[in-house]
């Protein structure tokens, strides 16, 4: 239905030191076609190994939560929401990132912020009552560009390391939350989706072109 159109998993060069800006996350972007993620880095053996691209042919990125000599402590795209695990350094490539994104599911709204600061605004639309759009802090883990701009995703779609605590399965796939456009343009602005976060085709084609893979999203009531 859809293909990876991923843009590259950071703003700015690679680094490993130097002073965050604020509003500022990093981008862990996997440079090897298997990478291992640890409990700790102190452990002997991954509990669990990520290809690089993913399935849907975007390359592997992921949100770092905390940095160690060596290590990240990234958040993971898998269940349970929230996962966390250990990569070494060895396997990534490293960005500052300056956007990020808030979706206040009371105010059916998504703010889209540069170092911290407000720059725009979008009506959304959220999962209703029975299937909520899940809470918590998340990040961009693929871009798909729709092969019907006027479908029921619009022209583009953003998968989340977010999934649905309802659906188990969707669409095909595993009840992961999107980031999307629609053909319901009534719909933008209610509690109507299945979980995902709905918004107009316009607004979903500006960040498709602007965020990188790895932008944090943090989902609040």
């Amino acid at each position: 239905m859809a293909r990876s159109d991923a843009r590259p998993a950071g703003t700015t060069a690679a680094k490993h030191h130097g002073q965050r800006h604020r509003g500022e996350s990093i981008v862990a972007r996997a440079v090897t076609h298997s990478v291992p993620i640890y409990r700790s880095p102190e452990a002997r053996s991954p509990f669990k190994r990520l290809s690089n691209p993913t399935r849907v042919g975007a390359p592997l990125v992921f949100l770092v939560k905390k940095r160690g000599r060596g290590w990240e402590q990234v958040f993971l795209p898998i269940r349970p929401d929230g996962a966390t695990g250990w990569i070494n350094d060895r396997y990534l490539s490293l960005a500052w990132n300056p956007y990020s994104l808030q979706a206040r599911l009371g105010k059916h709204e998504l703010i889209l912020r540069k170092q911290g600061r407000v720059t725009a605004r979008f009506p959304a639309a959220v999962g209703r009552s029975v299937l909520p759009t899940p809470t918590g802090r998340y990040y961009l883990v693929e871009l798909l560009k729709q092969p019907d701009p006027n479908g029921p995703y619009g022209p583009y779609a953003f998968g989340t390391s977010a999934f649905s605590k309802v659906l188990y399965h969707f669409g095909g796939g595993p009840g992961q939350i999107g980031i999307h456009g629609t053909d319901e343009h009534g719909s933008v602005g209610q509690g109507v989706s299945h979980g995902c976060i709905r918004l107009r085709n316009r607004d979903i084609v500006r960040l498709a072109h602007m965020l990188p893979l790895g932008t944090p999203v943090t989902i609040v009531q």
